[in-house]
């Protein structure tokens, strides 16, 4: 009798902690080295987070003469869900000076060599969240010509790590954890009326 009480709470816990799977939790998503990249070029993060504040944190390198602000400028973006959080060009490896595009929360970056670190606050969608990081080398920029794309023998670009936090989707229950926790009450039920009868 004991052992099918005890069956009947483990049920009723296990179905309750299915519920409850997945309601908070930090990291989104993480990506180590990417490797060298070309330029124009992008990476897409996509994910599932629930409605909110997050963070996206992630170390961008240079490779070979990547530019910032000269003549032959690149420039690299941060957008979620299509919207531009972020764009600055900075010179890694290719000279040129570094300037800051588009920073709506006034961040600041560390700027190591060809690398720089970053962490961008952003707000999230309730739901499936995509974040893309992409390159581009225009040929015109603030009314004057640029030399435009340079090629992976002169200049990459890639990143070696990312890392996406903020409030994990809440987990919505399979059918089969309803039939589960619905079984385990009623089995809870009749033992505790039988209990009761046979008193």
């Amino acid at each position: 009798m004991k052992s099918i009480q005890h069956a009947i709470v483990a049920i009723a816990a296990s179905a309750t902690a299915l519920f409850a799977v997945g309601a908070h939790a930090d990291s989104l998503y993480s990506a180590g080295n990417s490797g060298a990249l070309e330029t124009p070029g992008s990476i897409d993060a996509s994910f599932s987070a629930g409605a909110g504040a997050g963070l996206v944190t992630l170390q961008l390198r240079g490779y070979n003469s990547l530019d910032g602000d000269n003549y032959y400028i690149d420039i690299f973006h941060v957008s979620v869900n299509g919207s531009e959080v972020f764009s600055a060009t900075f010179g890694l490896g290719g000279g040129g000076a570094d300037r800051i595009l588009v920073n709506p929360y006034e961040i600041g970056f560390t700027h190591n060599g060809n690398m720089i670190d970053l962490s961008i606050p952003v707000n999230f969608a309730d739901g499936a969240n995509t974040v893309s990081f992409s390159y581009e080398s225009p040929t015109s920029f603030d009314g004057t010509g640029r030399a435009g794309p340079q090629g992976m023998g002169d200049e990459g670009w890639g990143l070696n790590s990312v890392e996406i936090s903020g409030n994990a989707a809440a987990a919505v229950p399979e059918p089969e954890t309803y039939a589960m926790l619905l079984a385990g009450l009623g089995v809870m039920g009749f033992m505790s009326r039988r209990r009761a009868a046979a008193r």
